[in-house]
């Protein structure tokens, strides 16, 4: 059955990249609840898991074709073959933008910081050197880990990760049909409603603080209402109207800023639609926060 909408309830500079790539467990299924089932263009492997059809890659629990898992690992970062978001390897003279991919040390504006306090590391944006935090200077599905950028266990197709297991999404519906639990896809790809958004979503906004106009050592409390709509329940059809504010913010937010969130969320609702089937609501709302600007100074 249907539903017309549901609210959820509270509940980027590092090349290297460490994979650990066994699935984690999925949860325990509840008694007469809909079996998992798999994504568009995926098949059960040998062992009974999802695997994406040859020629598409597994990104936030769909199947999809490269170009959109490049999207979403962000401009300068590209998909592994497994899902893997990484950045280019730059030569001793080259730096990684968090934009343009490898550009000239030589290049750089001169003034800004030669290095970071702990928590933060060096980013570049628009050819100048920055601080941020140190995991928004790892590719989406990474953190940092002291100098490298880490990969968690991954999910299979038509699963993602929840609090150390992997949550089913996609389910079977009646008749064989594939339904997709949309809010549950938002609440773990977005972030719960009302508290904070999901590193997913906010890492691109805080890689890069020339978009938001903030200085050194400024900070910036965002939040991001977020509207998923599914046009008679197609997951392929869903749309998401974004809208950014800064409560208690002296000036306007820059537009560099707003259309840096849409980009955001864009980049992730492509992969939503690459789930196929039909949603379980026409739309999902979410608010959430994400902080940007410099990393907060540790307390003594």
């Amino acid at each position: 059955m249907r539903r017309a909408a549901v609210r959820l309830p509270v509940s980027a500079l590092c090349a290297a990249l460490i994979s650990t790539a066994a699935c984690r467990a999925t949860p325990p299924r509840v008694a007469g609840a809909p079996l998992p089932a798999c994504p568009r263009d995926a098949r059960p492997d040998a062992s009974g898991r999802c695997a994406c059809d040859p020629g598409d890659v597994p990104v936030l629990g769909a199947c999809v074709p490269p170009p959109v898992a490049d999207g979403y690992c962000g401009p300068a970062a590209h998909a592994t073959a497994s899902g893997a978001c990484v950045f280019p390897v730059c030569g001793a003279s080259d730096a990684v933008d968090v934009d343009a991919g490898c550009v000239p040390l030589a290049g750089l504006l001169h003034g800004g910081p030669r290095s970071c306090g702990e928590g933060a590391s060096l980013a570049i944006e628009e050819r100048r050197a920055m601080c941020i935090p140190a995991d928004a200077a790892c590719p989406r599905g990474t953190h940092a880990e002291g100098v490298t950028c880490a990969h968690g266990p991954a999910c299979p197709p038509g699963t993602l990760a929840d609090a150390g297991s992997c949550r089913p999404i996609v389910l079977r519906g009646e008749g064989g049909s594939r339904l997709v639990d949309l809010g549950a896809w938002a609440a773990l790809v977005l972030g719960a409603d009302g508290g904070p958004g999901s590193a997913d979503l906010c890492r691109p906004l805080q890689a890069r603080p020339l978009s938001w106009e903030l200085g050194p050592g400024d900070r910036l409390a965002l939040h991001l209402r977020i509207a998923l709509s599914a046009p008679a329940n197609d997951v392929s059809r869903v749309s998401a109207e974004v809208r950014v504010t800064s409560p208690g913010a002296v000036h306007p937010l820059p537009p560099a800023g707003a259309a840096l969130a849409e980009q955001a969320v864009g980049s992730l609702i492509e992969p939503l639609r690459g789930l196929g089937g039909e949603a379980t609501a026409a739309r999902v709302d979410v608010e959430v926060r994400c902080e940007v600007g410099a990393p907060p100074v540790p307390r003594p």
